[in-house]
């Protein structure tokens, strides 16, 4: 996908037809290194995440009952992350909330009474102008 910042002022029209179909040739050779490319750095991201953990960090994650098939990089990261959100930090308690498939609800619900609901609904009336 092309990027949206950039100089208009750069670009040149498409005089041929051959010109165009060039330019489309070499952006689709393009696109597919940059997707090897990504899914190389994938897969190197999910290597090092299956690397087994040494050290303290071993020990710190015994110590909180890990099971010996879980030692690895990714669970030292999570347990990072969780402690972060234990301290307040709202982004990691977000990412949090998006791994377990939870999210934080957009929307708060308020329940009033009849009474209540009469009266926001007068005001609301009265600024919409229809009177009271």
């Amino acid at each position: 996908m092309a990027k949206k910042a950039g100089n208009i002022d750069n670009l040149r029209p498409v005089r041929t037809k051959a010109e165009a179909r060039e330019r489309g040739r070499n952006g689709g050779i393009a696109s597919g290194i940059a997707r090897a490319n990504k899914k190389t750095s994938r897969q190197i991201v999910e290597m090092l995440d299956s690397l087994p953990v040494t050290g303290g960090n071993k020990e710190a994650l015994k110590s909180l009952g890990i099971p010996h098939d879980d030692l690895t990089q990714l669970t030292l990261r999570l347990v990072a992350l969780h402690k972060k959100a234990l301290s307040g930090d709202t982004a990691a308690n977000e990412l949090i909330l998006k791994i377990k498939g939870e999210s934080p609800t957009q929307t708060l619900n308020i329940e009033m009474g009849d009474e209540t609901r009469a009266s926001y609904e007068r005001a609301a009336d009265a600024i919409r102008g229809k009177g009271g």
